[in-house]
């Protein structure tokens, strides 16, 4: 399998991406490691990081506003977290994902998602739950046209942030892969199409249907068959991709 080609990442451009991710860790200046990762791994997802640049320790120190082991450390547990690699003499390098990796990555959030979707549908008469989650839905279902596409990636983050925070189980968002999942959807988000997005939009409003309903099977269901969906529209391309 061929890494995914991206030009190269010249220092500065390094330090412009790094800059531009600082209003993640701003709120917090003594960012565990946990953090400093969870802000680099939301970098990637707003496309402030690519695929293959190399990450500056000096500069992520300095532009997170963290010590240079704080820093050392977030790159080792996004590193067991199979987002980067960690190599000798040149550091941490954003990887890419190849098409088993995906298949993988997907079967598993299949699970858990349409977990999670059960929950939130379960919970969803629960105080201003649905307001929100309707809310969050009407933003991403806005967001249809190719014109819009660079807020499809944050307005689905959203989405099923909320719909996790509804969901209300910890032990769901410990073994959620998110780092992972943040590394695929930025990783593919320029190959979707018109119709991708149609297809999407008529997903989630189906999704977000049961949810609001309180049917928990049927939210599971169409759920699972969205992450399906998504394998489908993704892998060909990625494997026909490795063969070129």
């Amino acid at each position: 399998m061929k890494d995914t080609p991206t030009a190269p990442v010249t220092r500065a451009g390094a330090a412009k991406a790094v800059k531009a991710s600082a209003p993640i860790a701003a709120q917090h200046p003594r960012s565990t490691p946990d953090r400093v990762a969870d802000a680099i791994s939301k970098g990637i997802l707003m496309r402030r990081f690519t695929v293959g640049q190399r990450l500056v320790e000096a500069d992520l120190t300095r532009d997170l506003g963290v010590s240079r082991s704080t820093v050392r450390e977030a790159l080792r547990i996004l590193a067991s977290s199979g987002v980067v690699d960690l190599t000798p003499h040149r550091g941490a390098v954003i990887r890419s994902l190849d098409s088993e990796d995906a298949a993988s990555l997907l079967g598993v959030l299949e699970v858990l998602t349409g977990l999670a979707a059960r929950l939130a549908a379960a919970n969803i008469q629960i105080g201003n739950n649905a307001k929100r989650f309707e809310a969050a839905a009407q933003k991403l279902i806005e967001a249809n046209t190719p014109e819009a596409l660079d807020r499809v990636l944050d307005e689905r983050a959203n989405y099923y942030k909320v719909m996790f925070d509804i969901a209300n189980s910890s032990e769901l968002n410990r073994v959620l892969p998110q780092a992972r999942a943040h590394l695929f959807r930025a990783q593919f988000y320029h190959s979707l199409t018109t119709a991708d997005l149609r297809s999407m939009v008529t997903e989630y409003r189906a999704i977000t249907e049961a949810i609001l309903e309180g049917d928990q099977a049927k939210a599971e269901t169409r759920t699972r068959k969205h992450l399906q969906k998504t394998g489908e529209r993704t892998l060909p391309r990625m494997t026909a991709f490795s063969l070129a």
